[in-house]
């Protein structure tokens, strides 16, 4: 088999939309004469599926990937932002064109979700290192492991305080950017995927029709276009694409606290504070940006769960899942129903009726406990005064061997100005995908999959 001449390298650049290429007159020159399409996300438009339907071509109901995170049935418990590959139903990209094209045929996976125990040839993802004196040490996890420190070594470590938390900035993607550069100039991957976040944090944190975001586009704009100057100066075709735009939002949903009136939430106490019990709830939510999965485990309550959603101010929307054809992965994870929020509006996971019973980790960036998305996890608490000097004093704890929490994170969503989810967009704010004039034009995200293997198709 011969490969192809062409090698492709799809950057994931996460928010994108053409509102926001409004500000980014770099990318807007480049993508003249160029494929730019702009179409419905996938459902839910959220960063796990949407990047799973890229990968297999198929939908959440087919992959198996209905959220960040889900409820296991099995488990009887909430799991968020898992990393192993091997969640995903159906063939992956690479694997087509592997066997299109032989075993000589190679992909670099940098940073996209799903990223450990994969098939492709080189992979790197964040993954911290968790002690048993209860300390998180930052690192990645690279496949193969030598990658580990090979890449550290050079690029130096990877900025993980600002990959997510309040500290999120561009540093990370610049990394991701460089570790892009560092894998094409020593190995010539034939298809390279890599994700760049920043665009996404300044759009949450203070909505995309502020002058953040346009900040935030300006300096995602020359990193960008850096970046595909050097691909195209190594024979590599760039192609831009995204998962989702974000929508300004101005009022958040606590369906949890709601069915908690209801009677239907169960708490464990722990230590003076409430536990979450899934597993003991007769029904609770999922929240996940602007949707939310419900699941119903006392089949007694679902008509009223369902009346009680569309009573609710802000649920624009119900959908009840067919079951019917599933695959058992698909049946094991997705919801009774998921509620899609109104476009000014999204959903917390908060249960708790008092603050002072707020989980530990509800103060904290811990997005593997939280059963559900933090968005306030961007934000340090207002209400500390100096809030560098607790996260200072929490590193130093740490260094020292002591357990410690940084507890610096608001217990309301009231600072988010941007969310997103919904497939039902304007057409500014849907995700974009930018590429060679001679591929067909994306009308749904299923497409982008057989654009990207169109794109070798060419030889």
């Amino acid at each position: 088999m011969k490969l192809p001449s062409t090698r492709v390298a799809v950057i994931d650049v996460v928010a994108l939309s053409r509102q926001m290429m409004e500000h980014m007159p770099r990318l807007t020159a480049w993508a003249e004469g160029r494929r730019v399409s702009s179409f419905p996300p996938s459902f839910p438009a959220l960063t796990c599926s949407a990047q799973s339907t890229y990968v297999t071509g198929i939908s959440p109901r087919e992959h198996a990937i209905p959220a960040n995170g889900w409820y296991n049935r099995n488990m009887s418990e909430i799991q968020f932002w898992k990393q192993s590959n091997k969640l995903v139903q159906g063939p992956r990209l690479w694997e087509k064109l592997r066997e299109r094209y032989g075993p000589g045929f190679t992909c670099a996976k940098l940073f996209w979700w799903y990223n450990m125990y994969s098939t492709a040839d080189w992979t790197i993802t964040p993954r911290p290192m968790y002690p048993a004196d209860g300390r998180k040490v930052f690192d990645i996890y690279t496949q193969p492991m030598e990658l580990r420190e090979t890449i550290k070594k050079d690029l130096g470590e990877f900025p993980f305080p600002t990959f997510w938390g309040p500290m999120a900035g561009i540093q990370s993607s610049r990394w991701i950017a460089d570790s892009a550069r560092w894998v094409e100039r020593k190995h010539r991957p034939s298809l390279s995927l890599i994700y760049l976040p920043y665009l996404d944090y300044d759009l949450q944190k203070f909505g995309p029709s502020s002058i953040q975001a346009a900040q935030a586009a300006e300096g995602m704009d020359g990193l960008l276009c850096d970046l595909i100057g050097f691909l195209e100066q190594e024979g590599v075709t760039p192609v831009i694409l995204s998962e989702y735009g974000i929508s300004d939002v101005s009022r958040s949903i606590a369906l949890n606290r709601l069915f908690r009136e209801r009677g239907w939430i169960t708490v464990k106490p722990e230590m003076g504070m409430e536990m979450l019990d899934c597993g003991a709830s007769r029904a609770f939510a999922v929240a996940d940006h602007q949707t939310a999965l419900v699941y119903i485990n006392d089949p007694s309550v679902k008509e009223e769960v369902r009346a009680l959603l569309a009573a609710v101010p802000g649920v624009e929307e119900i959908r009840e899942t067919d079951f019917s054809g599933l695959n058992p992965a698909a049946q094991e994870r997705l919801p009774d129903f998921t509620a899609i929020a109104a476009p000014d509006a999204w959903f917390t996971y908060y249960y708790w009726m008092d603050d002072a019973k707020a989980p530990d980790f509800a103060r904290c960036v811990d997005i593997h406990r939280k059963p559900g998305y933090d968005p306030a996890e961007m934000f340090f608490d207002p209400a500390l005064s100096f809030p560098m000097l607790h996260a200072a004093a929490f590193l130093l704890k740490k260094k020292l061997g002591f357990r410690a929490l940084m507890k610096v994170i608001p217990l309301n969503g009231d600072q988010v100005k941007g969310s997103h989810g919904r497939d039902r967009v304007p057409a500014n704010q849907q995700p974009v995908f930018i590429g060679p004039a001679s591929l067909p034009e994306i009308r749904s995200a299923q497409d982008v999959h057989e654009a990207i293997l169109s794109a070798f198709a060419e030889d």
